[in-house]
């Protein structure tokens, strides 16, 4: 079923008519967006019928290469909010809000999204499927001599380049709990485990087009619902998305994500000498230790932001009110996100 969903999502474009077909189940007025001042859309439809073709020459089923490419970028867009250099999107949101979405850019942000990021989309698709990315991918985990993925790998510098964006190979090779970073690792995995998984890891197959739940964007329709939800009871404190903007929540969820990464590493470090183990581990915790402050500190400035009790925020965060008054007044004019 989720296939034949994502089969839908390329086949939104008219080219004739120039329009993008939206969700016929969402509670908002629209039927369509006009396209005629984004032709890159128009091109990706176009694109995307080759894509497909080479996917299927693979064996591969395309509606799965597309939900996974969609899966990344979507989470791209959602922090899209942190990257200082983007153009593109934002203009490309704009002409498919008719020139401006105004004072409404978060309803657009949800009715726009999938026809902006579309050519994106295949252009992620087509990498995914090119054996060189995969060869780029294996070589940056070290081959045969695996080392830690880094912000300097040349799949996610090539990647950003098929995209158009140049500089952004540093920011989507740091996502430790992202859909992309984790088809990497599926990619590393094979090869290193032609004949498979052994040990207790061996029930699990692998399936390189396999999205997380976690990682498959919510719908239009869903959105859209959240958002009426949260404007009936704007700043109240009682919804976290209505009183924590995008950015912050984002940020929140990379923190968590490099955490969990982090502690995934130290899984299999109890092999070697003791002095070697114990370093491993020692820092490895130590790293997950100050991501976890910092994901504290900023949920902690966050409910604060929105208007909930210094005492009670101190009382879950296992504080006393003057230790937790202390620690978010460090924050008081040194970050922007404290307010």
């Amino acid at each position: 079923m989720r296939v034949v969903r994502y089969a839908q999502r390329w086949e939104r474009v008219c080219a004739r008519h120039g329009r993008w077909a939206l969700d016929a189940d969402a509670d908002q007025p629209l039927e369509h967006l006009d396209l005629r001042g984004m032709p890159e859309t128009v091109a990706a439809q176009r694109r995307w019928s080759g894509v497909a073709r080479r996917a299927a020459r693979t064996g591969t089923e395309p509606g799965e290469v597309f939900a996974l490419a969609h899966a990344v970028v979507a989470r791209w867009w959602e922090g899209a909010y942190e990257w200082e250099r983007e153009e593109i999107w934002p203009h490309r949101l704009h002409q498919a809000a008719g020139g401006n979405a105004g004072t409404d850019l978060e309803r657009w942000r949800v009715v726009g999204r999938d026809a902006v990021i579309f050519p994106e989309v295949v252009a992620v698709a087509d990498a995914l499927l090119d054996p060189v990315m995969a060869q780029r991918a294996w070589a940056d985990s070290g081959g045969a001599r695996p080392r830690p993925l880094g912000a300097d790998g040349e799949f996610c510098r090539q990647l950003g380049q098929r995209v158009g964006r140049p500089w952004l190979g540093p920011l989507i090779a740091v996502d430790y709990a992202g859909p992309l970073l984790v088809w990497m690792g599926t990619v590393v995995r094979l090869r290193r485990h032609p004949e498979g998984l052994a040990g207790p890891y061996a029930q699990f197959d692998e399936n390189l087009w396999w999205v997380r739940q976690e990682h498959q964007p919510s719908t239009m329709a869903a959105q859209l619902r959240v958002l009426t939800r949260e404007k009936k009871m704007p700043g109240s404190g009682t919804n976290w998305r209505a009183v924590v903007d995008a950015e912050q929540r984002f940020t929140i969820t990379n923190l968590l994500g490099e955490v969990e990464e982090q502690l995934q590493q130290l899984r299999g470090a109890q092999v070697g000498k003791t002095a070697e183990v114990a370093r491993s581990m020692l820092e490895g915790l130590s790293r997950g230790s100050d991501l976890l402050d910092q994901v504290l500190l900023r949920v902690m400035v966050a409910a604060v932001n929105a208007g909930v009790g210094l005492e009670e925020v101190a009382r879950w965060a296992r504080l006393s009110a003057d230790e937790a008054a202390e620690v978010l007044g460090t924050c008081r004019g040194a970050d922007d996100w404290y307010r």
